[in-house]
């Protein structure tokens, strides 16, 4: 039996329907001004309590919290292989769901000793980080190397001691970590090793609270004047 146009449109639309990923629902997170977009409620109690978590470190080290409504959505996929993405000036987050995110972690990794639920944690709030600091001074074109610095700053804050411990066992925290060393080639290159650095860094400040507050103020300007990577 010969189909129709309008038939053969319908059976297409059917089959899309079939193969596509169930509807995403929302919630707002309790007591925060942060919807998160979700397909399982594991998703959404991990970015609540990550969200939670994020405000408290804020708080105790004197940073600032988000001050506009949020939105965070979990997906399956991100452009590049990134692991999460806040939208500059979007008030929009987007972090892959933690199986996927466990899969895509090198095994050696400097985050390799975290279950899923806690990789997926600490990343959102290095996104976190990025989106309660979002225009943070820079008298260059770009500057990279200050944002990251707080937002894996705050990540690796994000952890219990015992973890710290253990990722602090990839790096030697007395050798004295300089900006130098904190170049956004080191950045781009090998993010591991510039989170190391980075928290080493940070650990050898009198007052580490202080430093990030300054970093964030304009006070202190670790970024160099560097071309833009196309």
């Amino acid at each position: 039996m010969a189909l129709h146009g309008k038939e053969i449109a319908i059976m297409i639309t059917g089959l899309a329907l079939l193969s596509s990923p169930a509807s995403s629902k929302t919630r707002l997170c309790e007591s925060e001004n942060v919807t998160v977009s979700f397909q399982l409620e594991e998703h959404a109690e991990l970015v609540c309590k990550g969200v939670r978590k994020a405000k408290v470190l804020s708080e105790n080290c004197g940073m600032p919290s988000l001050s506009t409504p949020l939105r965070i959505d979990v997906v399956e996929d991100l452009i590049g292989d990134c692991l999460g993405q806040y939208h500059c000036g979007g008030n929009l987050i987007e972090i892959i769901s933690p199986a996927v995110m466990q899969g895509r972690g090198e095994p050696d990794g400097v985050f390799a000793h975290l279950s899923s639920g806690k990789y997926f944690q600490s990343v959102l709030i290095h996104e976190l980080a990025h989106a309660a600091t979002d225009g943070m001074p820079c008298p260059f074109d770009f500057c990279h190397v200050g944002p990251e610095y707080v937002a894996y700053s705050m990540q690796v804050m994000s952890l219990s001691r015992e973890e710290q411990m253990l990722f602090e066992q990839s790096i030697d925290m007395d050798h004295l970590i300089s900006v130098e060393h904190l170049h956004p080639l080191v950045l781009f290159m090998a993010p591991d090793v510039f989170t190391q650095r980075v928290w080493a860094h940070l650990k050898q400040r009198e007052a580490p609270c202080e430093f990030l507050g300054q970093l964030i103020n304009g006070e202190v300007i670790i970024d160099f004047e560097t071309v833009e990577p196309e």
